[in-house]
């Protein structure tokens, strides 16, 4: 599982190092359990290896944004100013839907990739 990470890390610009490998098998046991306690089940089911993939992804990219470690070409977090005046200072930052800040976007993306446990329902095993 961790060379498809790393496939879809680098597909989305976030080449993992080395060092980033600990940290993403820590990740990718963390992930695995949280399924399996959903479902009850003691293997991810196959339908469920690239929503895993997807959820080890974004609790990766959250971890890193979170840390101040991530550094993606062609983004910048900081906050765009929609309106400025001058006169008694107004400053209004783009946050509505329609023109969300990049910051804004990629957690909507982390949260795409993040899933939920709603994923899992079809796949749940009662337990007596």
């Amino acid at each position: 599982m961790l060379v498809e990470i790393k496939e879809r890390l680098k597909g989305l610009g976030v080449p993992a190092s080395i060092e980033d490998e600990y940290i993403l098998n820590f990740i990718i046991e963390k992930v695995t359990n949280h399924i399996k306690t959903q479902t009850n089940l003691s293997n991810i089911p196959v339908p469920l290896h690239h929503i895993a993939i997807d959820m080890v992804v974004g609790e990766f990219l959250m971890m890193k944004k979170s840390m101040g470690q991530l550094a993606i070409d062609g983004i910048d977090f900081g906050l765009v100013a929609k309106t400025i005046q001058d006169g008694d200072t107004t400053t209004t930052f783009a946050i509505d839907k329609d023109n969300m800040t990049p910051e804004a976007s990629f957690n909507a993306f982390i949260n795409y990739l993040r899933h939920d446990s709603f994923d899992f329902i079809a796949y749940r095993v009662l337990t007596w």
